[in-house]
């Protein structure tokens, strides 16, 4: 049966980190993907000119979570994805870019991790059917020491789970582009 599982798991080291570190969104397409083995990418074909944008986030403030939703009475099984990201300080240029994600219908975009025991990890979200910027909250706080800044829920829903990509670095991460820049 294709359905039978193939290998277990054990626990490892204790050598794992929670938390991302930053965000690449795509501006452009992504024309093909080529996998090393099930749920691991060796690399990401682009339409010329594309780039992934850099957003840095601070530590411990954003992340990404991944959650399987099955339906036995109609059959299906839906991963959905979810990437929570902080932004400090609110200000034109960053208002600018949430506009435009907000009406952005199939974001693309790679998660780095702080999963030092790997090195940084990366995840490829939204693959086939794009994530969305489905909030945003904007505010000044009340305190002096209070965040001034914006929280983003960017959200997909897939038929697979995010799939890694074979990087471990940001290096390594766009050698495995063809027709891709990372800004």
């Amino acid at each position: 049966m294709a359905c039978d599982i193939t290998a277990g798991f054990t626990l490892g080291c204790r050598d794992n980190v929670g938390s991302i570190k930053k965000i690449y969104i795509l501006s452009g397409s992504v024309t093909s993907t080529t996998d090393a083995s099930e749920g691991l990418i060796n690399s990401i074909t682009g339409s010329a000119g594309s780039v992934f944008y850099t957003f840095e986030l601070f530590r411990e403030t954003s992340d990404y979570a991944e959650a399987v939703t099955v339906a036995p009475e109609n059959g299906t099984v839906v991963y959905e994805q979810t990437v929570n990201a902080v932004f400090f300080k609110m200000q034109t240029s960053l208002r600018n870019q949430i506009k435009v994600l907000a009406q952005n219908p199939t974001i693309r975009m790679i998660v780095e991790t702080n999963n030092a025991g790997v090195g940084s990890q990366y995840v490829y979200v939204g693959e086939e059917y794009g994530m969305q910027l489905l909030t945003s909250a904007g505010g000044t706080g009340t305190l002096f020491g209070d965040r001034n800044g914006y929280t983003l829920t960017f959200t997909g829903r897939e038929p697979n789970p995010a799939a890694f990509i074979s990087a471990s670095s940001e290096t390594e991460l766009l050698a495995l582009m063809e027709n891709i820049t990372i800004s």
